[in-house]
């Protein structure tokens, strides 16, 4: 019975793993959102969680036992000295939700615009107001400019804590 297990690869190495093992008969799956590459000029795909994939494996075969030798793979993520499996419904759910997300732009900002004026809703800064510079990072953190003592400060906070300004 094939299972889902998840690898750890080197830094940047996650589509050759992939492509490795694909060719060798092995179904893989390769979280990617689109990114703006700003040096490019261009959106791109990229990882959802860096030097991470999953591959899906019979436990008892020999494709298991060769995915050590993978070339660009670290090591097969356990917990315990046991391996990772991941269920089936885990996937299926990375793959919905990361479809979601792609429609709704969330990862370039999606809900504000740089530059756009936004209040804070909640936490230590609640009701000041500030400008979105950006989002950095894919679980919701993003960077807003505080206007302190007439000097912008970046600070880091949660998107979900920003409302835009009236």
């Amino acid at each position: 019975m094939q299972r889902w297990c998840a690898l750890y690869t080197k830094p940047r190495m996650e589509r050759r793993v992939s492509e490795v093992l694909t060719g060798q008969g092995v179904e893989t799956y390769l979280p990617l959102i689109s990114k703006y590459n700003k040096h490019r000029r261009r959106r791109e795909p990229s990882p959802f969680f860096p030097c991470y994939l999953f591959a899906r494996v019979d436990p008892t075969s020999a494709d298991f036992l060769a995915l050590p030798w993978t070339p660009g793979l670290r090591h097969i993520v356990r917990f315990g000295g046991k391996v990772a499996w991941v269920p089936d419904e885990v996937i299926a759910r990375i793959k919905e939700r990361l479809a979601q997300l792609e429609q709704t732009g969330y990862f370039e900002g999606g809900r504000f615009k740089r530059g756009e004026r936004v209040r804070i809703g909640v936490g230590p800064l609640e009701g000041l107001e500030a400008i979105f510079d950006r989002t950095v990072s894919a679980t919701g953190r993003v960077r807003i400019l505080l206007d302190i003592l007439g000097r912008l400060t970046a600070c880091e906070v949660e998107s979900d804590w920003l409302e835009k300004a009236r």
